[in-house]
């Protein structure tokens, strides 16, 4: 059942991204570009996660954690496009230039991090910070502009923290549907919520 829901996550990240990307360069939109990237590279780490949890490591434990790693690398690269597209969306100039600096440095924190210590922990805290930046900007533009879609972004980030506490707190539904499923089905609402958010992002 995780391998399912992780493949119909991977494949819902990837289409809604996708769509999503090809709308917002067709209108010269970066913060929507890159807000798709952001969902299909998640695609990619979701399929990723799909081949660990599919893979016994009985029966080959170096491959599986070659999937692993590549699940949590993926996911930063993920993480640093949402980012990217909040410059984009809440900022211009040498404010914009800084919130990419820092972005780039964050990357090169987390990988490192993860190449040393390969746990899932420290993708949760770095998608934790990212859900927090992608707040505090929703809800300034939601203040300063009145900003389309603002709204769906915070949904978003709430039905995504609820996903985060399920997955942090193991909350299981049923023994054959356990908290990973569960947690790969709240992600797949928060992701129509950030499309849905995503379609009306406007660059400053």
């Amino acid at each position: 059942m995780t391998v399912a829901t992780n493949v119909v996550l991977a494949v819902l990240a990837f289409v809604l991204g996708a769509r999503l990307g090809y709308g917002a360069a067709a209108q010269g939109s970066a913060s929507g570009s890159f807000f798709g990237l952001g969902m299909v590279v998640g695609a990619v780490a979701a399929a990723f996660g799909a081949a660990t949890h599919g893979i016994d490591p009985r029966v080959d434990a170096a491959q599986r954690e070659r999937c692993w790693r590549a699940a949590l690398y993926t996911l930063g690269f993920a993480t640093a496009a949402t980012t990217v597209s909040v410059a984009f969306f809440t900022a211009r100039g040498w404010i914009r230039t800084a919130i990419l600096v820092a972005v780039g440095i964050k990357l090169l924190v987390y990988l490192v991090s993860v190449a040393r210590r390969p746990q899932f922990r420290l993708a949760a805290a770095d998608h934790v910070a990212t859900l927090a930046v992608l707040l505090a900007a929703a809800l300034y533009a939601m203040a300063r502009w009145h900003a389309a879609g603002m709204g769906w972004l915070v949904a978003g980030v709430g039905v995504s923290l609820i996903g985060v506490l399920v997955q942090v707190r193991h909350v299981a539904i049923h023994r054959h549907f356990n908290h990973n499923d569960l947690y790969h089905v709240i992600q797949m609402v928060a992701l129509y919520l950030f499309f849905r958010g995503g379609v009306l992002l406007v660059d400053r």
